[in-house]
């Protein structure tokens, strides 16, 4: 009876599920911290209710100071009201110097028409100690406004610091401008005005209620008023200079000072308790604690589900693996709650029955290889009894006293086993010099012919090549190459300059056209079956071939001839830094080694 098979979750769905989970979590954590953040910006920043609070205040300030510009003008020399002054002190009748002085009080009480916060105006001569014009104000001016505190000079009018009123009856605080003036008659006054200071912290902007004082300072940041218990008026506020128009920040004596220094020149501040500021910040801190507390909390439980769905199948596949590895191929059944998961243990199971067929096949192999050992044992019996042979042929030569047969069996067998490989894989420019000396004795023992050799010694020589490089270019000069003069020409030297080694083979037989040298040129899978001298040409392109395979590409090989004048073979090999090659001319020194102790026990 069939089972219907369960449809599980695919480890994607699963995995996308828990993202998505993460990602919501995390967006919402950011739209929870952007919100406050933007809240605490717009409405519940200290230092933004501070600022706001600071400007409307400088605004206040700036406005009463002006209108109070404003008042100097009328009242000074050519002013509005400095034109009725000048003809009232200028009238010398009684009568017309009554209805002058009526005349200045009028203008002088317009001005509090004009601004409703004017405390008081008042011209005061500093020779008599007294009022130009008395019965103006509650209070009477006596002088003291000339030692109040300043905060900067602007065009001969002095901006004096907030400070209690001299010519109202309240105790609030007032800005005042003072300014010495001339009148026509030579008379020197001076010109004093009040302005009431607007310093509350306005409801909307300070809806927490939170505890604000004000300080103002002079140009020099000394503090000339202050509702601040312990910044007291005399201090300085700020060790660094501050620009008209910035702000700046300092948490000094347990407060927490933001100061602006307005165009006139003088510098407001409004300060608050540092504790209070700290235990916004701290609250701050504490909800968006909680909120990555726990955004971290739900990415947690994501990442350790996520974990423990992913762990358990890999867990299980890994015990299978140290089975597998323990050579245990039988059939488990493991089941996830992952389809993935399922799918790759039935691929396990498929790979054990697979590992089993490859062992068979395996051990099959092995013995198939054994027995191709054994027969290439038996296929290198035949060289190796050569080798054997000629050194009998030698041994017998030198004790019948055939010095010319034992050189000539010694040379051969030299030849012999550097040619089969009897010698090591690799070779040098220098090896093959050698072994190709050893070839030319041996053909010079047959024929009748000279040989010039010019090799420049040098490091070049060591550099590792191709085997046969020589010989079989020798072998076709030699062959084809003896003209009348029966000479062929070796030479080897190094291009430093281009870092090359350069050989050349020359010699004086017929030459070939250009056909010939077109043909030989071509590559071994060329069809020479049809021409006269089969061989011809085989060992030239086996040397390309073998020169292109070594050195990558980076050789070239010239066939230089002309039908009656010779050919002249040339190679140009690369020079390779020898630093690269130390552990193959380890090889090939050891193989030398090798030639020389075989001479020395055949000679014994």
């Amino acid at each position: 009876m069939g089972t219907g098979r369960i449809k599980k979750n695919t480890l994607r769905a699963k995995m996308l599920g828990i993202l998505m989970l993460c990602a919501m979590t995390s967006l919402l954590a950011a739209g929870i911290v952007s919100y406050m953040a933007l809240r605490m910006i717009q409405n519940d920043s200290i230092e933004d209710n501070m600022k706001m609070y600071l400007d409307q205040i400088t605004r206040n300030t700036d406005g009463a100071y002006y209108d109070m510009l404003s008042i100097m003008n009328y009242m000074g020399p050519g002013g509005l009201v400095g034109n009725v002054t000048d003809s009232y002190l200028g009238a010398t009748d009684n009568f017309d110097r009554f209805i002058e002085q009526r005349t200045l009080r009028e203008e002088m009480a317009g001005l509090g028409y004009v601004n409703t916060k004017l405390v008081g105006v008042m011209y005061y001569d500093r020779e008599e100690k007294k009022e130009l014009i008395s019965g103006m104000n509650v209070r009477a001016l006596d002088g003291s406004h000339a030692s109040l505190p300043e905060v900067v000079e602007c065009a001969g009018n002095v901006i004096q610091a907030a400070h209690s009123s001299i010519l109202g009856s309240g105790e609030e605080p007032v800005f005042s401008v003072m300014r010495e003036v001339v009148f026509g008659n030579g008379k020197r006054l001076d010109v004093y005005a009040e302005i009431e200071a607007d310093m509350k912290t306005p409801e909307e902007i300070n809806k927490a209620g939170r505890p604000y004082t004000y300080i103002q300072t002079d140009e020099r940041r000394i503090t000339r008023y202050s509702t601040n218990p312990v910044i007291i008026q005399g201090q300085k506020l700020f060790s660094t200079t501050l620009s008209k128009g910035d702000y700046q920040v300092e948490t000094r004596e347990g407060y927490k000072i933001m100061a602006y220094r307005s165009q006139m020149g003088y510098i407001n501040a409004v300060v608050l308790p540092d504790n209070m500021y700290q235990n916004e910040i701290n609250h701050w801190r504490m909800r968006m604690t909680l909120i990555i507390v726990a955004s971290f909390l739900i990415f947690a439980l994501s990442v350790f589900y996520l974990y423990r769905i992913i762990c358990r199948p890999l867990n299980q596949f890994r015990r299978q693996m140290v089975q597998i590895g323990n050579g245990a191929l039988q059939a488990v059944h493991e089941e996830s709650d992952i389809a993935e998961f399922d799918s790759l243990m039935r691929e396990v199971e498929q790979m054990k029955c697979q590992i089993e067929n490859l062992i068979s096949n395996m051990v099959e192999k092995e013995k198939s290889i054994q027995k191709t050992e054994y027969e290439k044992l038996i296929y290198q019996i035949n060289p190796h009894f050569l080798l054997n042979t000629l050194n009998s042929v030698q041994w017998m030569a030198q004790m019948s006293c055939q010095r010319d047969i034992s050189e000539f069996v010694q040379r051969l067998k030299k030849l012999l086993s550097y040619n089969l490989g009897k010698e090591g894989s690799q070779t040098t420019l220098r090896m093959e010099l050698e072994i190709v000396k050893e070839y030319i004795a041996l053909q010079q023992m047959r024929y009748d012919f000279v040989i010039e050799m010019h090799i420049e010694d040098g490091d070049y020589l060591d550099q590792p090549t191709v085997r046969m490089l020589f010989q079989p270019l020798v072998e076709n000069a030699i062959r084809y190459g003896l003209g009348d003069d029966e000479k062929i020409s070796i030479q080897v030297f190094e291009d430093v300059a281009r870092h090359l080694a350069v050989v050349t083979i020359s010699d004086s037989g017929k030459g070939l056209t250009q056909e010939e040298i077109d043909e030989i040129n071509q590559p071994f899978d060329y069809d020479w079956e049809y021409r006269k001298n089969e061989n011809r040409g085989i060992g030239l392109r086996y040397v390309k071939a073998m020169l292109e395979s070594f050195y990558d590409g980076q050789t070239s090989l010239f066939v230089n001839s002309r039908k009656g004048s010779g050919t002249r073979i040339t190679i140009l090999l690369p020079i390779r830094d020898l630093t690269e090659q130390k552990g193959k001319d380890t090889e090939v020194t050891l193989e030398e080694d090798k030639v020389g102790q075989a001479d020395e026990r055949i000679d014994r």
